[in-house]
């Protein structure tokens, strides 16, 4: 079923992220609609200001769903991004997840991702890609931006950036250490010093080696105290949204004078920003 509401969105949020946004909050619509990958369906949520300048294929965290990312979603949408976001096998809320292994929902993910690319490019032709993604949807969009091609050719040639939120660490056997000197395009990775994840990231630096060892342009923001759920977290977000915002003007949409402001940016106290140069 198709569902269509406008976004009223988290209580308070939409003074939250500054970052100066181009479309009021009730000029951008979200719903859901069926997604074909393959042989099965899924649902492919949507957020759409009215007069879209760009598409963000999102992924999502493992075991989440895009509902939960509706800070981050609106606010995307408010720059003038189309946000298309898959709800994967992996997710709580996907009726089948019990069929499929962790290991299988990796490859099921990149199916997703790839059917979504397909959605962009049908509804919004010419307009720039990106990919950005959570904790293992990280790892899934740095792949659309050609990590890890000793495992398969994942690019997505559309994709020109790569914004990341935490990553899913250093996983022992599928994280070796070229997995993002392949990376083709520039990416920006958020994190936080508490950012751990139990059974997977025990060490909070684990999340600085995207931007250590990326083949392309990377960016890193270490916000103080921030924690693996970042992303939900407003405060923090209100802090980093200029950088985010500016990252994305300059690599999605290739504007020059916000990558020269992105490399002068300096992070509020407390946080860090690291930039690695190609």
């Amino acid at each position: 079923m198709d569902r269509r509401t406008l976004i009223g969105g988290i209580a308070g949020a939409g003074a939250v992220l500054a970052g100066g946004p181009l479309f009021a909050r009730d000029a951008i619509a979200s719903d859901d609609v069926a997604l074909t990958v393959g042989t099965r369906e899924t649902r492919l949520f949507r957020t759409r200001p009215a007069k879209p300048r760009g598409v963000a294929l999102f992924s999502t965290g493992h075991g989440s769903w895009p509902e939960k990312y509706a800070l981050l979603t609106r606010h995307l949408a408010e720059q003038g991004w189309v946000v298309l976001s898959p709800l994967h096998v992996d997710s709580m809320r996907h009726p089948d997840r019990a069929t499929f292994t962790m290991q299988a929902s990796f490859g099921e993910r990149m199916a997703d991702m790839g059917a979504a690319a397909a959605v962009a490019a049908k509804d919004y032709p010419g307009l720039p890609v990106i990919a950005v993604g959570h904790s293992f949807g990280t790892l899934t969009s740095l792949c659309l931006g050609g990590a890890l091609s000793y495992i398969a050719p994942f690019r997505a040639p559309a994709v020109k950036a790569v914004l990341g939120f935490s990553t899913p660490g250093k996983i022992p056997g599928l994280i070796q250490p070229s997995a993002y000197t392949s990376l083709a395009v520039p990416a920006m990775i958020v994190t936080g010093t508490a950012d751990t994840v139990p059974g997977f990231v025990k060490n909070p630096a684990d999340h600085l080696f995207v931007g250590q060892t990326a083949g392309k342009s990377a960016y890193t923001i270490v916000a103080k105290d921030g924690g693996h759920e970042l992303v939900a977290d407003g405060a923090a977000m209100a802090r980093l949204a200029p950088a985010v915002d500016l990252f994305l003007a300059a690599y999605g949409r290739g504007d020059a004078k916000a990558a020269a402001q992105l490399k002068d940016w300096t992070a509020p106290d407390g946080d860090r920003f690291v930039v690695k140069a190609a």
